[in-house]
């Protein structure tokens, strides 16, 4: 009988067999990440996940603000950042939420 920590359903029951040639079953905690959300918008996030063993690229988009920012809020914050950059607004112009990606277009 499993001890009482592992008769949840939140543990996974995985057999195997050992070298000595007999069947052994080995527990394991299921593991449930958060949902990733928009830093700016608060949408979810899609084609983003938590799984691990697999590299970072394949774990959130490859693009600018991929994993951080939906695309429509990372259009807009790159939008701002060109207008920034040519002189058609200033600083005071940028929604305060999107000022913390505005660092870099700086002049």
């Amino acid at each position: 009988m499993p001890t009482p920590k592992n008769r949840a359903a939140s543990v996974r029951k995985i057999k195997y067999r050992a070298p000595s040639g007999e069947s052994r079953v080995r527990f394991r905690r299921r593991v449930s990440g958060k949902v990733h959300r928009c830093a700016l918008s608060g949408a979810k996030l899609t084609g983003v996940h938590s799984q691990r063993g697999i590299p970072a690229g394949q774990r959130r988009p490859n693009r600018p603000f991929g994993g951080r920012l939906t695309p429509a809020m990372s259009r807009r914050v790159i939008i701002y950042r060109a207008r920034l950059a040519s002189g058609q607004i200033s600083l005071d112009d940028v929604p305060l939420a999107m000022l913390p990606y505005m660092t870099n277009s700086r002049k």
